[in-house]
């Protein structure tokens, strides 16, 4: 009737359900193994889904997919390329405050 109650099916990957304590836990541990592994090997930007095959970080991707649902894939994805974009903007901006006091 609201969801609440039990289904046929009762698969974690199910439209509504929240993951489990555990499911969180280690969707975030086979994140941050992943992008460790882009980071030792200078890669900003995470391939797409499913499209690693190949890569150096094949097999950690293949985990960070199978532990994480699709919408907080792509929004650690794109958190880790915002968060590399702001800092380099930060920076610069410090360069440049540091440039500018020196006049």
């Amino acid at each position: 009737m609201f969801g609440f109650g039990s289904s046929s099916s009762s698969s974690a990957s199910e439209p509504g359900k929240a993951p489990s304590r555990e499911q969180r836990q280690k969707c975030w541990a086979t994140r941050d193994a992943f992008f460790a592994c882009l980071d030792q090997h200078d890669v900003l930007q995470p391939p797409e889904a499913g499209k690693g095959a190949g890569t150096p970080c094949e097999a950690a991707q293949k985990e960070y997919e199978t532990a994480c649902g699709k919408s907080w894939i792509d929004y650690f994805n794109k958190r880790r390329v915002l968060e590399f974009r702001q800092a380099a903007t930060l920076a610069e901006a410090a360069r440049q405050r540091e440039e500018a006091a020196k006049r």
